[in-house]
């Protein structure tokens, strides 16, 4: 590493909101447009994320624990701003968002494991019976359905294949 030069790192980030805070989609969609916006300003890479009604969660690569702190702080703050402008939204009094989950994911076998994790969410909740019909996911984006620009798809490159279509399909059935 070059001297002066940031070590980045990778965490794992989970945002607990209040009962249904995310129902809507037009929630989920305005809180990965405000983690877009982050992810330019801070320099993030954002590798998995998954959004269900209640909770979002991440994996995000940083310059360290201080950027993503700031950063989701962010996303928090600005998310839950519209509510506490507008006392009278039905969500005004009880949004509530906290991302006190974080963990460091130190090897790209974790960090696989992880990104399965989320993935994996909105089929072993019962959203849907199939990964790839859940729209609010980077699954998508992964096997190809759809492309999300905030997630980078070069970790997986990494753990399956420098091929892009051999890691997808190893990527694909890495998550059955």
């Amino acid at each position: 590493m070059a001297y002066g030069k940031k070590a980045r790192r990778i965490f794992y980030q989970e945002l607990e909101g209040s009962r249904y805070l995310f129902a809507d989609e037009r929630d989920k969609k305005k809180l990965l447009d405000l983690l877009f916006a982050v992810e330019k300003e801070e320099e993030w890479l954002v590798y998995a994320f998954c959004v269900t009604d209640s909770c979002a969660y991440f994996v995000i690569e940083a310059d360290g624990i201080c950027s993503l702190h700031r950063g989701v702080h962010c996303v928090v703050s600005r998310f839950l701003d519209r509510y506490r402008r507008d006392p009278s939204h039905p969500k005004g009094r009880e949004a509530a968002l906290s991302g006190d989950t974080v963990k460091e994911l130190d090897s790209l076998h974790e960090i696989a494991a992880v990104c399965r994790k989320i993935h994996r969410l909105p089929l072993e909740q019962g959203y849907v019976s199939r990964l790839d019909d859940y729209w609010w996911s980077s699954y998508i984006t992964y096997a190809g359905e759809y492309r999300w620009e905030l997630v980078d798809c070069r970790i997986f490159s990494l753990c399956f294949s420098a091929d892009p279509e051999t890691a997808r399909r190893k990527l694909v059935k890495f998550h059955q």
